[in-house]
């Protein structure tokens, strides 16, 4: 499959040149790791954990994107949102850098492949019916056959292909999106490589903030009305 230039087309790796998402997926892991380890050092020295820095870092810019995700899950969830943070963070972090990568010529953001968006979307699949059953137990498959017994055999398949069809809808839609609006700025930069390309960064950019947000509220959605049928049944 034709990609057009991209950094790892110069690495002599028929692989890379192949499936470009898989060498910048990693680059991307690597930047998050690198900054996130850089912020926990900086808080870990003695005095910086409770003292805010006076100009904008990349600590208190990361401290301020962390707690706008924890207010976001607090208000989708609720109060027992926050146990997800960790992981609904770091598909945040991980989806939008990769969205953004896009705008830098040379690179291929790794969600502008279906492979990416997939194994994303299928972490919140699993997810939510992991912990549906943790909190639940058996009684979560209640959720499943609707609210009265004689619909159930009505209601146990439509919700089957609804469930099913969670993790196609997130992984498409990010995929459409991101790979539609990478493909387009690329035209654009062949076409008429100086000014007309800047709308369309500034377009991009807003992209790619939009498919993180659809993203991740969808996920919150969907596993904190996993959570919350077991809140539910108890009181």
């Amino acid at each position: 499959m034709e990609h057009g230039f991209n950094w790892f087309s110069l690495v002599p790796i028929p692989f890379f040149h192949e499936y470009p998402y898989v060498p910048f997926g990693i680059v991307i892991f690597l930047v998050l790791s690198v900054m996130a380890l850089s912020v926990s050092r900086k808080m870990a020295t003695p005095g910086n954990y409770l003292v805010p820095e006076k100009t904008l870092t990349l600590r208190n810019t990361f401290e301020m994107v962390v707690e706008a995700i924890l207010g976001l899950i607090h208000d989708t969830m609720g109060e027992h949102g926050k146990y997800f943070l960790p992981l609904l963070g770091t598909l945040a972090f991980f989806i939008f850098f990769s969205n953004i990568s896009g705008q830098i010529p040379g690179f291929v953001p790794p969600t502008s492949n279906l492979n990416t968006t997939a194994a994303c979307a299928l972490i919140v699949f699993f997810t939510t019916h992991i912990y549906g059953f943790k909190a639940n137990g058996m009684k979560y498959l209640k959720h499943f056959l609707g609210p009265v017994w004689w619909l159930s055999p009505l209601m146990l398949p439509i919700e089957i292909i609804g469930h099913l069809a969670r993790p196609l809808s997130l992984s498409m839609r990010l995929f459409g999106n991101i790979f539609g609006d990478h493909t387009v700025l690329a035209v654009f930069m062949l076409l008429v490589p100086l000014i007309v390309p800047l709308p369309m960064l500034l377009l991009g950019i807003f992209v790619a903030i939009v498919q993180t947000f659809v993203f991740m509220l969808l996920s919150m959605i969907y596993i904190g009305g996993a959570i919350e049928h077991h809140e539910e049944e108890h009181h």
